[in-house]
């Protein structure tokens, strides 16, 4: 298989990638099936006895001693398990994402797995199809980018969403691209070495093109390229760059110098107009520690169509 359009790519490395799931995370702890930040009167009893102390943990930490806290957790017959100011109104902000999550999940249940299809389009001969190859996008949020060994989703408490915004976003050791690997080894078990025609990524599924960030129904982590800056050995020496996943045609440049120690840390991005050009650029001490930096994958359709067509082994497949 060759991709006509987007020649040339450096195989990729394996890196790492990060979610913020406080918020999901503390609802997770504490067994949670319906949770509401919503609020009134606070019920008898200690504010959040009863709470997962992984939890409480959080809601006693010094930063929050004037903040006022509401929640309403019930299970699936309708029964209140905790409640705390449940009728007072709140301005939920990020914590929001605990409803769209709590409604998927009371819809979808559980054990629900998310699937992303590849249909060969055409007639086989051999080990060559004559026809298109298909990549159906459905929404997987992960495509294996957060998977860890056991099965589990891999976070940390700074996304790498919010690298550009947040001190000190860090990534996890999954691999960005697993899925889409595991997705090419499996078209190769079927026989399929060769495509005559096109690789095709259906992505109509859904647009939320108002959003920010944007879900796709193809979603290589996170819709991010991730641009890791560590400082080298002295100043004045340029700064050290990593970055993934590293697909053609994105390439990144990077001027960022490190200078003398406890002196300013400051790197921001800038890219072409198409987002495929990033540029790296600013400051960093010789005494930091590695900086996050993320830059937006601008089509996402495109970029895990080369990204799939890149994850075939063998030369005949290039």
């Amino acid at each position: 298989m060759h991709d006509k359009t987007r020649p040339g790519s450096p195989r990729r490395r394996r890196a790492a990638l990060a979610l913020t799931a406080a918020a999901v995370a503390v609802g997770m702890a504490a067994g949670v099936t319906a949770l509401t930040v919503s609020a009134a009167a606070q019920p008898a009893g200690t504010p959040g006895s009863g709470l997962d102390p992984r939890i409480t943990a959080i809601m006693d930490k010094p930063g929050y001693q004037h903040a006022q806290w509401g929640l309403l957790e019930v299970d699936s017959a309708g029964k209140v398990i905790h409640s705390m100011f449940p009728g007072q109104f709140f301005i939920p902000g990020s914590v929001t994402k605990l409803f769209s999550v709590s409604a998927a999940l009371n819809v979808l249940g559980p054990g629900h797995r998310f699937t992303t299809p590849v249909y060969a389009v055409g007639q086989r001969h051999g080990t060559t199809l004559d026809g298109n190859l298909v990549l159906v996008g459905q929404g997987d949020p992960s495509l294996g980018g957060r998977t860890t060994p056991s099965g589990g989703i891999a976070y940390t408490n700074v996304d790498h969403g919010d690298a550009n915004s947040l001190p000190g976003a860090t990534l996890t050791p999954e691999d960005p691209l697993a899925g889409l690997d595991a997705l090419a080894r499996q078209v190769r078990a079927a026989g399929i070495r060769q495509v005559t025609g096109n690789v095709i990524v259906d992505d109509r599924l859904f647009g939320m093109s108002a959003m920010k960030p944007n879900p796709t129904p193809l979603m290589i982590n996170d819709n991010l390229i991730d641009l890791l800056t560590s400082p080298s050995s002295g100043p004045g020496a340029p700064a050290r760059l990593s970055w993934r996943p590293q697909v053609a045609p994105y390439q990144v440049t990077s001027s960022v110098r490190t200078v003398a120690a406890g002196r300013a840390t400051d790197i921001a991005v800038s890219t072409s107009a198409d987002g495929t050009r990033i540029s790296v650029s600013g400051t960093i001490a010789a005494n930091a520690q590695p900086v996050l930096r993320a830059s937006d994958i601008t089509d996402p359709a495109a970029f895990g169509r080369t990204a799939f067509i890149e994850a075939w082994p063998g030369p005949e497949c290039r």
